[in-house]
Formats: C-alpha cells, structure tokens, sequence
C-alpha cells in the first residue's frame, strides 16, 4: 500500500513537471546566470545549526577525540588510593535511522502541496526534489548508525582495554529490545567491540544477544504510563501549545514567503516536519533543499518543540516517565552487587583477573529507554520547568535533547576496586572500597548528591535503592481512573 502512494505521488510529480517546465520553458531561460547560482546555494547550503532534538547523529554533538587510551582503567582523581575497573554497565540508545514510514509519506504529501503552486523555477532544486527515504525500512538502522556504533563499540573498548582484553566473552551482556534496529546497533558495537579486546583468530561473527522487552521497552508496557501520557493529548499540551504559538507560526509565515505560496497552505506541524527532514537528509546524504527554508533562529525554536515533546514524554513531566524505568535501574545495580560478592568471595590469594564475573553489560535501547533512565537517576533536570510560555528564559537549559538523547546516545557507569596507596601484593585483603563513576555520551558526569565526579558505591546504591530494591513495576504501573492518572 506504501508503495502504491508513493509510486503514485511520483507519476503525479513526473506530470505536474512535464507540463510547468513546457509552459514555463521560455520564461526560464530568461533567467540570469546570477539568479540560477543563488538559488542552487540557497537550496542546497549546509545549515550552520545542526541540532536536530532526538533525530541528532551522535557525532555531530559528541565529536569522538582523534586518540583514545586505555584512559578510563584506573580512577585517578582519588587521592591516596589506587582504584581500578571491574565492571561497566551501559544503556546506549539505537544509532541514526530512516525515518519512519509515516514521516516518509508525509513529507511527500508536504513536497506535492508545494509544487502544485510553485514555479519551478523560483526553487528548481526543491521543486525537483525526490524523496530518497526507502518505504520499507521503517525507522531501520541507517549506515550512519552502523558507522557510529561500531565506532562507539571500539572507543569503549579501547577506554577500558585492561579490563576487556582476552576476557571470556561468557563474562560480558548484550541485551536488546524486539526492535530490529537495536538488534543492528548491537550488532555493529560489537565488531567495533571485539575487535579491539580479542585477537583476531578469537573473533566470533555473530553477537550472542539477549531480548528484554522488560528491561528496554518498559515504556509499551507500563499501562498507567501509556494511558495517562503516551496516549493522552491533555499530557502533551505544553508541545502543542508551543506549536501553534506565534514563535512557529512566524516560522511557517517565513516559508510561504521565501517560497512565495499563500499563506494557508502549510501547518505548524508541515514546519516541524520540513526541520527534522532537512535534518535526516543532511545527516544521510549531506544536504537537503529543504534546510534552505529556515535560518539559525528557526531550527532553535524548531529544536526547542522536540525538547517540550520530550520533556513530557520521556522526561520530567509526570512522574510515572521517571517511576516506569526502575526495572532498569535495578537490574544495572543488582548486576554490580552480584560483581561485588563474587569478587569478595574469592580466596585471598586469588588474583581478581583470573575470576569469572560479568566485566560489562550493554543494553541497546531507545531515546524512551534512556530519557526515562536520566530521569529516574536525577540527570539534566532544569530547576524551572520546560514550558510553552518560557521558551525565552531556557537558552541554557539541561534538558537539551540534541545533546542528552541524539542517537547513539549513552550512559554508562564503571564500577572500580579500590585499595590504599601502602598496600601491597603480600598483604592481607582487609580495606577495600568501591567506587562508581558515570559518563554521560562518554563525558564524566556527577551523579546528583555526590561532591565529586566519583562517589562511593554504597553512598549512591542506598540513594537510588527505592529504585533497586521495591521496583514492584506492576504496583508501580497500574492504570488508575482517568480523572486521576495525571
């Protein structure tokens, strides 16, 4: 059926342009070489702001250092202590992908709009536009997303080399969503992955994953949060508000300007679609045409309608966003005391690196897994919130999605042993301590209520431990009477 519109939308397109360019063929040669040289640079120039909300490529706004060392072993910043890593658990989301079949069709319908009134020669590259989004990969991993997860795989391994060389790969999780393209970005962090910590005749091809919708789509099925936010319109009106405010719609007045076209013809909601377009096609194919129709202020007050969407989606908004994710923040720290036990109940004299524990877990979520996570852990959240009303008062926000929720976006906490600076190889083992550290997209970040970017891991296990320890998810999750689910 997707393929019939779309196959349609073209013989329509092909028509309407056989028939303008014969009318309109004097006309155009008429026009300057001048005029033909700004139009092209207009249509096709790279956009200085390339922030996109949660439809970001992650290297875009996390640009990857040209070396990377084996720089995240040992805690350093802990004075008289010699600390070093035992475990990491990360939550990474998905890389970049297509956009979905939806968004795809309806771009077209936006594009056949347009060109019905347009001249073609106003704006020859945007009225010769083609849609170059396949029908059939709905919301699938994009080469790009191969590309930065593969490389994320590598940098992470190469982070904690000492930890993952030549270790069992029985000690290390892949844990994936249903989602086929969680399964693609796992599977491309792994070659990144095994590449780095495995000779190469010890390399295995096929990534041994488990599926957890429990765990990466908690979202689908906490039924208290689907029908109080995810399906409630009144839970996102301070999006909707902001959408049809008079910061877009002066948006929406520029481009039927720039393009010349009543003012009628496009919505608030065709905007919003045009910027993440004009951000999916400059991310896949390195320009768009359509990224000519906003300027530097539009695509901010454009990024600022995803970050509302997703504040009251996946973030602050209510309550249950934060609530539905303790199935995740428990299994990360239970994971660690597990680490924790087995590693003290060895004997004295055996060495930590010859014991079989889990050295790392990795999840492969999505943008509503690890907004949820931040909120849950206390991350990005902005003392005022998020409105339609404050847009003016939140230039430097936390909750910034083109940041915090790109794709490829990851957080990841390493847990680290650590024992006095006078200790030595002959001594008993009676004093050590753990301590965790977190990064945030591979940067250190502080866990709230910690004076340091380290912390030790008692102190932040008891604050998070009503997360931990009564997740009771279906308590947690129970839809209550509309009236009183928000």
């Amino acid at each position: 059926m997707a393929n019939d519109i779309l196959a349609s939308y073209v013989v329509v397109k092909m028509a309407a342009t056989t028939t303008k360019s014969f009318v309109n063929c004097c006309r155009l040669i008429r026009i300057s070489s001048f005029s033909v040289i700004f139009l092209s640079t207009i249509s096709y120039g790279a956009t200085p702001y390339k922030y996109f909300s949660t439809k970001t490529p992650y290297e875009w706004v996390h640009k990857p250092s040209e070396t990377v060392t084996d720089e995240l072993y040992y805690l350093k910043e802990l004075q008289g202590k010699s600390c070093t890593a035992v475990h990491t658990s990360a939550v990474i989301r998905h890389g970049a992908r297509f956009p979905g079949l939806e968004d795809v069709l309806e771009i077209s319908r936006i594009h056949e709009k347009i060109i019905n009134v347009l001249e073609p020669y106003d704006h020859p590259t945007l009225y010769n536009w083609v849609n170059r989004f396949p029908s059939n990969n709905n919301k699938e991993l994009s080469q790009l997303g191969e590309d930065e997860q593969e490389r994320l795989g590598q940098r992470i391994a190469q982070k904690l080399s000492t930890l993952f060389k030549d270790e069992d790969l029985s000690d290390f999780r892949f844990i994936i969503s249903s989602q086929q393209r969680t399964n693609q970005s796992a599977s491309a962090f792994y070659e990144g992955f095994i590449n780095v910590i495995l000779s190469e005749e010890d390399v295995e091809d096929e990534i041994d994953s488990e599926v957890s919708d429990d765990l990466l789509r908690f979202f689908n099925l906490c039924a208290k949060y689907v029908y109080s936010v995810e399906k409630n319109k009144t839970a996102h009106k301070e999006y909707y508000d902001f959408l049809s405010s008079e910061h877009v719609v002066k948006i929406k007045n520029k481009v039927h300007q720039k393009l010349g076209i009543n003012d009628d013809l496009l919505t608030t909601a065709d905007v919003r679609l045009i910027y993440l377009v004009c951000g999916y096609e400059t991310a896949v194919f390195k320009s768009s045409p359509w990224c000519s129709l906003l300027d530097e202020n539009d695509l901010k007050i454009l990024e600022y309608v995803g970050d509302l969407k997703h504040y009251y989606k996946n973030g602050y908004g209510f309550d249950i966003t934060c609530q539905q994710s303790c199935p995740m923040v428990s299994e990360i720290f239970l994971t660690m005391d597990e680490v924790l036990a087995d590693i003290e109940s060895m004997d004295s004299e055996e060495a930590t690196e010859g014991l079989s524990f889990t050295k790392g877990q990795f999840f492969f979520g999505h943008a509503e897994t690890l907004g949820p996570l931040y909120c849950a852990l206390g991350l990005f959240n902005d003392s005022m919130p998020l409105k339609a009303n404050n847009y003016e008062q939140h230039g430097d926000r936390s909750f910034l999605t083109s940041k915090i929720l790109p794709f490829s976006a990851n957080l990841m906490f390493v847990l680290y042993e650590c024992f006095s600076d006078e200790f030595q190889e002959t001594d008993e083992v009676d004093e050590v301590e753990y301590y965790l550290k977190l990064f945030v997209n591979e940067k250190p970040h502080q866990i709230p209520g910690c004076p340091e970017l380290f912390c030790p891991y008692r102190t932040v296990r008891e604050k998070y431990s009503s997360l931990v320890d009564h997740c009771d998810f279906k308590q947690i999750c129970k839809r209550k009477p509309t009236k009183d689910e928000l």
